[in-house]
């Protein structure tokens, strides 16, 4: 896939948690996820579920930046949540048109506050 279509992807992700629309993902059925708050795990199952979670707090979400190498798409983005602005990095791989994994990377502390 080319660079724009691989954004693509990671942006209709940001959008459908937003949208609080999960059951549209663009992710795999053995997407393997990981984040501050849940250890590496695979499935589909786990990361809907986490992401459902996400998407009950964000109110809106600001991409700062997008850098891609092949099928890897790293991002830094704001979140507005319901308890204020968080500053996240993430880094995902895409196959098929579809998050085959996912890396999630901010402070936690600023998700319990």
């Amino acid at each position: 896939m080319s660079r724009e279509e691989n954004i693509a992807v990671v942006e209709a992700f940001l959008d459908c948690v937003v949208r609080k629309e999960i059951e549209r993902l663009p992710i795999d059925p053995e997407i393997t996820f990981e984040s501050p708050l849940i250890p590496e795990t695979k499935g589909h199952v786990e990361a809907v579920r986490y992401l459902r979670m996400v998407a009950a707090t964000v109110q809106s979400i600001r991409v700062l930046q997008h850098v891609v190498e092949g099928d890897h798409v790293a991002t830094l983005f704001e979140e507005m949540t319901v308890n204020g602005p968080l500053r996240v990095f993430a880094k995902f791989e895409i196959a098929a048109g579809r998050i085959r994994d996912a890396r999630v990377f901010y402070d936690p502390r600023r998700v319990a506050s």
